[in-house]
C-alpha cells in the first residue's frame, strides 16, 4: 500500500484530495496535517511515506521554507506542492528547493488525481509554463497590490535580501548599505538584482513601494488577528 501525507490547512480541500487519492486504482493510505508542525510530527512518525503533498502557505511556515525543512527531515520522501498559486517564478523556486512536482488547486479533481498518480509512479508534474515577467499591475502607493503571489514572493527572500530591502526603504544607496551590512558593494548590487527579480519588479523604487505596501498589509493583518 502506498502512503501519502496531505499537508493543507483547509479541511475541505484535504477532504477533496483524500477522496481523489482513495478513488485511484490500488490501495493508497492517507494521513493528514493542518499545519507545518503537524507535518513534521507525521513525517517523524511514519517511516513508510511515499509522498508528501504540501500546501505552499501553511500555518507555522510558508513558501519554500516548508519544502526545505521537510527535505532536511525526510530527504527520502518526494514532496509535491499543491497550491492555488500559479506564479511561474514561484513554481521554479519550489522545484529548485527540492519539490518533485507542483500541482495547481485550480485543476479539475480528475487531473489532480492524475498528476498525483504520475508522481507516485516515479514521474513529476508541473503546470504549463507561463513566462515569468514583471508584475502586470502597476505598483503604486495608491493601489497596493498584495495578493497571495506577492506574499509568497516576499517569503522567497533570504534574510540578507530582506535586510538590503529594509535599508533601501530607508533611502540608503548601495554604498551605505554595504557599509551597514559589512559586505562588498558588488554583493549589495547582486542582492538588489536578485530581490527585484524575486519580487517581480523592475526598479528600486517599485521594490520599495511594494515593500512598504507589504509592511502595511502585514501590520493590518496582525492587528486583525489580535482583535479576533
Amino acid at each position: 500500500m502506498m502512503k501519502v501525507l496531505v499537508a493543507d490547512d483547509h479541511p475541505l480541500f484535504r477532504e477533496a484530495i483524500v477522496g481523489a487519492l482513495q478513488g485511484m486504482d490500488g490501495d493508497v493510505g492517507v494521513i493528514e496535517s493542518g499545519s507545518i508542525s503537524e507535518a513534521f510530527d507525521q513525517v517523524a512518525g511514519h517511516d513508510d511515506l511515499d509522498l508528501i503533498l504540501l500546501d505552499l502557505r501553511m500555518p507555522g511556515m510558508s513558501g519554500v521554507k516548508g519544502i526545505r525543512a521537510l527535505r532536511v527531515r525526510r530527504p527520502d520522501v518526494p514532496i509535491a506542492v499543491i497550491s492555488a498559486l500559479t506564479d511561474s517564478f514561484v513554481v521554479r523556486e519550489c522545484l529548485d528547493a527540492g519539490a518533485i512536482g507542483y500541482i495547481p488547486k485550480s485543476l479539475p479533481r480528475a487531473e489532480i488525481a492524475s498528476a498525483i498518480k504520475t508522481i507516485l509512479d516515479g514521474g513529476s508534474y508541473t503546470p504549463a509554463e507561463e513566462p515569468a515577467a514583471a508584475r502586470s499591475e502597476p505598483v503604486t502607493e495608491e493601489a497596493p497590490v498584495i495578493d497571495e503571489a506577492v506574499l509568497c514572493r516576499f517569503e522567497l527572500l533570504t534574510n540578507q535580501q530582506r535586510r538590503v530591502l529594509e535599508l533601501m526603504a530607508q533611502g540608503m544607496a548601495n554604498k551605505l548599505i554595504a557599509y551597514n551590512t559589512n559586505v562588498q558593494i558588488t554583493t549589495v548590487k547582486s542582492h538588489v538584482s536578485t530581490l527585484l527579480q524575486k519580487l517581480g519588479v523592475t526598479s528600486r523604487t517599485q521594490a520599495v513601494i511594494l515593500y512598504e505596501n507589504y509592511c502595511r498589509y502585514m501590520s493590518a493583518t496582525n492587528r486583525g488577528d489580535q482583535s479576533a
